[in-house]
């Protein structure tokens, strides 16, 4: 879209920066709705109580990861969704004050899942941390450094 405002460009180079803007966004978004849907057939068949959209996501990891599809075709339409995140969570937020009374009811579970679940995964993240660059790093030989010391002073 940058090439589309460019001072330079002439009505041809608009019309085709425009065209394949709108063809990548909307090839992105119609993946999206795709797995969204087959997520929620998937969901409403079956009869389980896992949401459609948990469906879809899944259904969209895994075509992402046997490369069924190239993360290419899908970037556009999640750096849209990732831009404007806050706006998503608005009607989770408006559901929730609606619904005020079963969280004061429920406060002490909610606090204590949340704080336990922080917890464990601080330590695991440090523990994964400790490891991983524990094994990458070469051990520093003190000689060699002392050696190199001597010999430029």
């Amino acid at each position: 879209m940058k090439h589309f405002f460019a001072k330079h460009a002439t009505v041809r180079h608009r019309c085709y920066s425009l065209y394949y803007t709108l063809y990548f966004y909307g090839r992105s978004l119609l993946i999206l709705f795709i797995c969204l849907q087959l997520g929620n057939m998937i969901s409403f068949s079956i009869g389980i109580n896992i949401p459609g959209s948990i469906i879809g996501l899944l259904i969209l990891f895994f075509l992402l990861v046997f490369q069924l599809i190239p993360s290419t075709w899908v970037r556009c339409g999640c750096n849209l969704f990732m831009r404007h995140m806050t706006i998503l969570f608005v009607p989770a937020a408006m559901g929730i004050m609606d619904n005020y009374i079963y969280v004061i009811h429920s406060w002490a579970p909610l606090i204590i899942g949340s704080l336990a679940s922080t917890f464990i995964i601080m330590i695991f993240i440090g523990w994964l941390t400790q490891n991983l660059h524990s094994r990458s790093l070469p051990a520093i030989d003190n000689t060699l450094i002392n050696t190199t010391n001597e010999k430029e002073q």
